[in-house]
C-alpha cells in the first residue's frame, strides 16, 4: 500500500474494471475528479484494436468519465509507435477492422490487398469483418516467410449477459494451425510495448506508474512482469480463488478501483 503512494501515473483497464458493459461501476462517479485534484495522471487502457480512440472517448464520456482521446491508448497505438521508429513507411497486409486501416494508413504506411503485391509484414488486430480470403492471403503469405505480428493475445471480448466473441487470440490459433508460426511480436498487454509508450509520452519512471484491472492474465500479469506496481479489483472476471489457486500474484488487491483514493 506504500507503493501506492508513490504512483504518479495510473493506468486503467476498461470493462471490468471502471464499467460493466453500460453501467458504471460503483464508486467510479466522480473518480477522475477526485484523482486529477490528487495531481495524478491516468490512461484507459485496452487490448481491443477493433475501435479507435474517438469511440472509446464517446463510451466513456456516455458514462461519465471525463476522458480526451489522449487519455485513451489502444494497442493499436503501441504497434504504430514500434513501427513508426523501427519500420516507417512498411507496406502491411493487414486483418483489421476500417477504424485500425485508416490510423495505419494515417500514420504513413502503405496497405497490401493481395498474394502478388509486395508486403514487408503481416499484422493481425481483431478483425471483426475476417473473411476466408483475408485468412488465407495472411497465412500464404507468413507461410512464404513474410514476418507477422498482433496487435494482442487475447482470446476472448467479453460482450453484454456475461457472453464473449473470438478475439485475435483464437484468430492467431487458427494461423498457427495453418502455418505452424506464432506472432513475431504481440504489441498488447501483457507484453512491454504499451509499457514503452507509456514511459516515451510520459516521462515517469516504472516505479511511479501502476497498472489497474480485473483480469490476471493480461492485466496484473503485464504490471509484474513490466516492473510496474500490479492493482487487482475484484469488480470483473478475477476472483480471490483465481489468485490463491494461480500463478499470478497481484502486488496490490482492492474491492474497488475506486479504494484507491483511500491510499493516495
Amino acid at each position: 500500500m506504500e507503493r501506492l503512494k508513490k504512483i504518479k501515473c495510473f493506468l486503467f483497464d476498461m470493462d471490468g474494471t471502471i464499467n460493466l458493459g453500460d453501467t458504471l461501476i460503483p464508486g467510479m462517479e466522480g473518480f477522475f475528479e477526485k484523482l486529477t485534484a490528487a495531481g495524478k495522471r491516468y490512461y484507459l487502457l485496452t487490448n481491443n484494436s477493433s475501435k479507435n480512440h474517438k469511440q472509446y472517448v464517446t463510451q466513456m464520456m456516455r458514462l461519465g468519465v471525463p476522458v480526451t482521446e489522449d487519455d485513451i491508448i489502444i494497442s493499436t497505438d503501441a504497434f504504430l509507435a514500434y513501427m513508426v521508429k523501427h519500420r516507417p513507411g512498411a507496406r502491411i497486409f493487414l486483418l483489421a477492422m476500417p477504424q485500425m486501416e485508416d490510423a495505419v494508413r494515417n500514420a504513413g504506411f502503405t496497405l497490401t490487398k493481395g498474394l502478388e503485391d509486395e508486403t514487408d509484414f503481416v499484422v493481425l488486430g481483431f478483425d471483426q469483418t475476417l473473411t476466408y480470403d483475408k485468412m488465407m492471403i495472411a497465412c500464404r503469405l507468413i507461410d512464404r516467410g513474410v514476418p507477422y505480428m498482433t496487435t494482442h493475445p487475447d482470446l476472448r471480448c467479453p460482450i453484454e449477459g456475461g457472453e464473449f466473441v473470438p478475439d485475435t487470440g483464437a484468430m492467431i490459433a487458427m494461423i498457427k494451425a495453418a502455418t505452424g508460426k506464432p506472432p513475431a511480436i504481440i504489441f498488447g498487454k501483457p507484453y512491454r510495448y504499451i509499457v514503452d509508450l507509456v514511459l516515451e509520452k510520459t516521462g515517469f519512471k516504472k516505479e511511479e506508474i501502476a497498472m489497474v484491472g480485473d483480469r490476471l492474465g493480461t492485466d496484473m500479469d503485464f504490471g509484474l512482469r513490466n516492473g510496474i506496481l500490479s492493482v487487482m479489483v475484484l469488480t470483473g472476471e478475477a476472483t480471490m480463488e483465481n489468485v490463491e489457486n494461480g500463478p499470478v500474484k497481484p502486488d496490490v488487491i482492492l474491492p474497488y478501483a475506486a479504494d484507491i483514493l483511500k491510499y493516495i
